[in-house]
C-alpha cells in the first residue's frame, strides 16, 4: 500500500518522514508489525501562483499496515503541522470509475474541474536543485 501525507513542511527530510510513518506501524509483542519500504517527497508547483506544495509517498509493506498508520497518523502533528493522511490511489484507465459510468453531468463535470482537477496547471518537480539554488556556487561540506 503506498500512503500520501498531505502539506508536509518543505524543510521535511525523507528520514523524518521514515520515522513518522515507522512509529504508527510497530506494534506490541505478539502482533506482526508492518515495515517502511520506500519514502519519497513529491513537490508540484502551481504555474500561475508559483507556489510549491509538498506531500509524503510512504511504500509499507501490507495494506493491513497501512490502515492501520492512517488510523492512528491522521490530525496528527508532523514537524508543528497537522497532517492527512490517506491511501494514494494511483489513476488508470482499469481502475477509472468515470469510465463505467458514462459521461458526466455538465454540474459534476464543472465541479471536477474547478475543484479537484488542476490537470495543465500544475507541474511535477523533480529535480529540487534548480528551486533552491543561487548565483552563487555553494555546498555543504564535511568536515
Amino acid at each position: 500500500m503506498i500512503l500520501f501525507i498531505r502539506n508536509i513542511p518543505s524543510t521535511s527530510l525523507i528520514s523524518e518522514l521514515h520515522d513518522f510513518v515507522e512509529s504508527a506501524l510497530k506494534k506490541p509483542f505478539f502482533f506482526r508489525s508492518g515495515r517502511v519500504l520506500k519514502c519519497e517527497i513529491l513537490v508540484i508547483q502551481d504555474k500561475r501562483t508559483k507556489a510549491y506544495e509538498f506531500h509524503g509517498l510512504v511504500h509499507v509493506n501490507s495494506d493491513k499496515a497501512g490502515r492501520r498508520a492512517i488510523r492512528q497518523l491522521t490530525g496528527k502533528r508532523f514537524k508543528n503541522k497537522f497532517v492527512v493522511v490517506r491511501e494514494y490511489a494511483v489513476r488508470s484507465w482499469h481502475n477509472d470509475r468515470r469510465l463505467k459510468y458514462g459521461p458526466a453531468s455538465e454540474k459534476n463535470a464543472n465541479k471536477r474541474l474547478s475543484e479537484r482537477r488542476r490537470g495543465e496547471g500544475m507541474e511535477f518537480i523533480n529535480d529540487m536543485s534548480k528551486i533552491f539554488s543561487s548565483s552563487e556556487d555553494f555546498a555543504r561540506k564535511l568536515i
